[in-house]
């Protein structure tokens, strides 16, 4: 892999943070719609509520006699909706926060931003979660299986997040429907001193012509997806700059494995 002169890398992080935002962006337009609308529609029944009590309230106050039958039961029934009600908005408001604060660790401007601890198998959860839209768009069978007590590694948090959502980005990408699964892994080799994360997915695969090309920048075959082809390229930058090692296992038409090896300090 060739970082040119012309491109530093920071020039080629920043293009690669801008590909991943627009890929895994695009899927956020439902998850911000159905919150709204949720919202929006719980509003107008508080409105009407509210309404039909005032309403219900002014007649007793002018006309006492005319105490409608029912007006006990009918208060308690609309009285009792307005909880469920406050807590929908709630839950949307939420996950609306949510929305903002994925939005800051796309940016590179999120909380992990500038941190030089990596939990990996937090970084793993995070981007799955982050992600969820996008994922359930491309496939239905996505898993996660990571191993329990992973050492803390020394490095960069936020591009280590970068190298997996381009990881992720391209397993997505090279399903032929969403049957074909996708598992992320993390293991610790204590004998060797690494914590491996593998991407797993059932895609088409990398042929053989392309495969000594698919490290140089701006090498891509997933143009029609908006790919800029420095995911790969990146990526194996960022393992590099940690001490690590990033390898490619593919089988045309069959699937492909990338496995990303980062050192232990001190085991």
């Amino acid at each position: 892999m060739n970082i040119t002169r012309t491109h530093s890398f920071e020039q080629l992080l920043r293009l690669n943070r801008a590909n991943n935002s627009a890929f895994f962006l695009s899927g956020f337009s439902h998850t911000f719609n159905n919150p709204l609308n949720s919202i929006q529609l719980a509003n107008d029944l508080l409105n009407n509520y509210s309404q039909d009590i005032n309403a219900l309230l002014d007649e007793l106050q002018e006309e006492p006699e005319r105490l409608p039958t029912g007006f006990q039961k009918e208060c308690s029934r609309v009285l009792s909706n307005i909880p469920m009600l406050t807590q929908g908005i709630s839950d949307s408001v939420t996950r609306l926060k949510h929305c903002s604060s994925w939005l800051s660790e796309f940016s590179g401007r999120g909380a992990i931003a500038g941190l030089f601890g990596i939990d990996l198998n937090w970084l793993v959860s995070h981007c799955a979660s982050m992600t969820q839209d996008q994922i359930s768009f491309y496939t239905n069978i996505f898993s996660l299986d990571l191993e329990p007590d992973l050492p803390i590694l020394q490095g960069n948090a936020e591009q280590m997040l970068q190298v997996i959502l381009s990881l992720l980005m391209n397993a997505l990408i090279s399903l032929p429907d969403r049957s074909s699964p996708v598992v992320l892994t993390t293991t610790y080799d204590r004998v060797a001193g690494s914590v491996q994360m593998c991407v797993r997915d059932k895609g088409s695969g990398i042929s053989p012509k392309i495969f000594p090309d698919i490290l140089e920048p701006f090498f891509s075959t997933w143009s029609e997806h908006g790919c800029m082809g420095l995911g790969l390229t990146i990526a194996d930058q960022i393992i590099r700059n940690h001490g690590g090692v990033l390898t490619i296992d593919s089988e045309f038409g069959k699937g492909t494995s990338v496995i990303v090896a980062l050192p232990v300090l001190g085991a």
